[in-house]
């Protein structure tokens, strides 16, 4: 049951001095204006003044200095829980305030509790019902909406108690800020009319406000007579991975835990590939590489680091991951994946913040097992990889995974034939002379007692192996065109093993494995088991979205209804898919010369509908197994 916030409370906490509040439930709350203070930051007017380190950009810097200026608009209190819709102030910029709208929420237990901060990614929000999840787990968080987008449309229609960045704008640009500066995200350290600096400087890039505010979001913290401040951390999803990687060297912080975002590396092509490094305009690289970006960091980042994300993740992609780790002082780090998925950990990955929290912020010892130890070795152009995990008492479940492709984000990553000689899973792995080889294993662990999260539950996590990489000076990517080829897709013999889970249905990364036939001609063969009466419709989209340039050539469905009696086999061409997204009246002869290729197909997804009930099948369960058979491509 939800309380209005009382009288009484409104007393005590306009009297508290930690709270530092202006106003309680501020609906007359506007727009900031000049400051009568100066400017939080002087402009740098001369090169010799710019830092080029990431330490000299914050030495002199003290996110402790200004007041906050608290304004709390609306409180509400559930279950135990008390969040409060709050802005505080980031700085003052170019003569006036900016300001962060943002969640607070707590245990209302009477105690100081561990907290962190929540950093949201790019297009999207700070959640209430996300704080108010993890105060149930006895955590305390601030949850910071940089990027400005409402967040209480029925309370607040005006977005009068939203962020306000004033006369700069480290945002997404007007489809999501409405007070948008810019018509995009700022990378760049050259100035501008709504930049800090007016020369180059690493200042004008928006990483570095957005960061400046997650180190104001502590300060907000540990202000808080709900917060023990010795008991800091900082979490944040993709682009809010970069920010927690930027704020991981605030001494105030004992943890953090980036998901999918904050890797080194980005402006590196993959490797043997002309393609993957990031190219927006920075103005000067050299010096966004050692002020900016998270590499610049995580070699100076003392303190426990838990890194979650999928195993092909776009934007915090898994070989820069451990490139990041590697930077480490300290070998006090975790990686958990989740595999064949994109930008979308699932629960087993989710649940590790938790873990990892509540060991290193509230003292709670969780039993976290080591990174699992692996060897890596080659010999007569075989590697053999073996991982010995840790506390196999709890272990679960061990998969090897291989790979020759550099492209990170599309790589299918192969199950290894894993043989366990006591201790350790071992695997051998062919090494081919021109060609890169990644491995790595993933180990799956039992917790003690399901796990309920804010979407989901579950009763195992996973931990990563370290990444093995072995990359020949002379790297010629042509040569996996002479690896040995099989037309087999997938017999489903090991279930969804090769699959995960897309927005709806499943996808796989298997028609970029270098050792599938995809030769022009070939036919798509799904082999089907339906029951008498079972209609179903069966939805493929064929996406080439992050291969090289030459090789992207859109989304390509394919869309029909099946049913009959026992196994039956489709066979399809790549002229059966249509062109454009699903629904799009744009047919496969209508393609401006761009035909479906098999071999530039990124991901392939695949969707199961009952006709009747118009639910999603999943394969993966009782109801849905045996369905698919088998899906290969055949010789024409």
């Amino acid at each position: 049951m939800r309380e209005p916030i009382s009288s009484m409370m409104i007393k005590h906490l306009t009297t508290t001095p930690a709270l530092m509040v202006t106003s309680l439930l501020a609906t007359c709350f506007t727009l900031p204006t000049a400051s009568a203070q100066k400017d939080s930051l002087t402009p740098y007017t001369v090169a010799s003044e710019v830092p080029q380190t990431a330490l000299e950009l914050w030495k002199d810097y003290d996110p402790r200095k200004e007041d906050l200026e608290v304004t709390i608009h609306k409180e509400w209190r559930e279950n135990g829980v008390v969040t409060r819709l709050i802005t505080f102030k980031v700085g003052t910029f170019k003569g006036s305030d900016s300001r962060i709208a943002a969640y607070y929420s707590f245990p209302d237990n009477g105690k100081k509790n561990p907290a962190f901060v929540w950093s949201h990614g790019g297009a999207q929000s700070a959640s209430r019902s996300r704080g108010h999840y993890y105060a149930t787990q006895g955590f305390a968080t601030v949850d910071i909406n940089w990027l400005g987008r409402p967040l209480e449309k029925d309370l607040d229609p005006d977005n009068k108690w939203g962020t306000h960045w004033g006369k700069i704008d480290p945002t997404h640009a007007g489809g999501f800020y409405p007070h948008a500066l810019r018509d995009t995200f700022k990378y760049s350290l050259t100035p501008d009319e709504h930049s800090v600096d007016p020369i180059l400087s690493p200042r004008n890039s928006n990483w570095f406000m957005l960061s400046l505010a997650g180190r104001r979001a502590l300060t907000f913290l540990e202000q808080q007579p709900e917060v023990n401040a010795e008991q800091l951390g900082f979490a944040g999803f993709s682009m809010g991975g970069t920010i927690t990687s930027m704020t991981a060297i605030d001494k105030r912080l004992k943890a953090v835990a980036p998901f999918v975002g904050g890797t080194t590396n980005r402006y590196r092509n993959f490797d043997g590939m002309d393609s993957g490094a990031d190219t927006h305009e920075v103005g000067d690289l050299k010096l966004l590489k050692n002020t900016i970006d998270p590499g610049a960091y995580w070699q100076h980042v003392t303190i426990p680091v838990m890194f979650i994300s999928s195993s092909n993740d776009q934007y915090g992609t898994l070989d820069r991951i451990y490139q990041s780790m590697d930077l480490l002082p300290h070998d006090h780090w975790r990686v958990s994946c989740n595999m064949h998925a994109q930008h979308k950990p699932r629960a087993e990955q989710w649940v590790m913040l938790i873990q990892w929290f509540k060991q290193h912020l509230a003292g709670v010892e969780q039993n976290i097992p080591a990174t699992p130890p692996s060897t890596f070795k080659i010999e007569d152009n075989t590697a053999h990889f073996s991982v010995t995990p840790t506390q196999q008492e709890r272990l679960a479940d061990v998969e090897i995974y291989y790979s020759y492709t550099p492209n990170q984000i599309t790589r299918f990553w192969k199950k290894a034939e894993a043989i366990q000689e006591q201790d350790s899973w071992k695997a051998k792995l062919p090494v081919h002379p021109k060609l890169p080889l990644y491995t790595f294993a993933l180990c799956r662990y039992s917790l003690p007692s399901e796990q309920r999260l804010e979407r989901g539950s579950t009763e195992t996590f996973t931990l990563n192996s370290y990444e093995h990489r072995h990359i020949p000076e002379d790297v010629d990517l042509t040569a996996l065109a002479e690896l040995a080829k099989s037309g087999l897709i997938d017999d489903f013999s090991d279930g969804m093993a090769n699959w995960g889970r897309a927005k709806s249905g499943f996808q796989t990364f298997k028609f970029q494995d270098p050792e599938l036939d995809t030769s022009p001609g070939n036919k798509l063969a799904i082999t089907l088991n339906l029951k008498q009466g079972q209609d179903l419709l069966l939805d493929l989209k064929a996406d080439s979205k992050y291969n090289a340039p030459d090789d992207n050539i859109g989304i390509f469905n394919h869309s029909r209804k099946i049913g009959g009696n026992g196994p039956h086999t489709i066979l399809l061409e790549a002229k059966d898919f249509k062109k454009g997204k699903k629904g799009s009246k744009r047919r496969a002869n209508d393609q401006g010369g761009t035909p479906l290729e098999w071999s530039k197909i990124s991901t392939f997804t695949l969707t199961l509908t009952d006709e009747k009930t118009k639910r999603t099948i999943n394969p993966a369960s009782p109801g849905g197994a045996g369905i698919i058979k088998r899906i290969e491509l055949v010789k024409p």
